[in-house]
C-alpha cells in the first residue's frame, strides 16, 4: 500500500494552492504609494474575519517587536482603524505618533497583509 499522504491540503477545506497563493502574494505591490492606492474591498475584509484571526496576531507581535512589550490598546487602535475603513496613510500617520520611523514600513506591510487577506477569501470558495 501507498504511504499516507503528508499533509496536504486536500483533507482540509479545498482553498487556493501554495502556486495560486504565491500569485496572489506577487499581485499586490510593495511600493507604498501604489499599495496605499490600491482598492481595499472591505466587505470582504470585514466578513470573512481575517482582522480578527490574521491581522490581529500579527499586529500584536509587530508592536511588540517594535515597542519590547505587548501593547494591546495600540492593537486594537490600529484594528478599530481597520473596521472603520481608514485609509492606509491616514493610519500611517497614526501610528507614526508611536512608531517613528517603523510606522511606514509597518504600514505597508499591514496593507499587504490586509489586500493578501481579501484575495486569499475571494479565492477561496464559500
Amino acid at each position: 500500500p501507498a504511504p499516507p499522504a503528508a499533509t496536504s491540503s486536500s483533507s482540509a477545506a479545498p482553498g487556493p494552492s501554495s502556486e495560486e497563493l504565491k500569485a496572489l502574494i506577487t499581485s499586490i505591490p510593495t511600493k507604498r504609494d501604489e499599495l496605499y492606492a490600491c482598492e481595499v474591498e472591505w466587505e470582504v475584509a470585514l466578513s470573512c474575519g481575517a482582522l480578527e484571526e490574521r491581522i490581529r496576531p500579527w499586529v500584536s507581535k509587530k508592536m511588540e517587536e517594535y515597542l519590547g512589550e505587548d501593547e494591546p490598546t495600540l492593537v486594537n487602535f490600529v484594528l478599530d482603524k481597520l473596521a472603520a475603513r481608514t485609509a492606509a496613510a491616514e493610519v500611517e500617520a497614526e501610528v507614526a505618533k508611536v512608531l517613528d520611523e517603523e510606522a511606514e514600513p509597518f504600514t505597508v506591510k499591514l496593507w499587504r497583509m490586509l489586500l493578501f487577506e481579501i484575495k486569499r477569501a475571494k479565492a477561496t470558495p464559500s
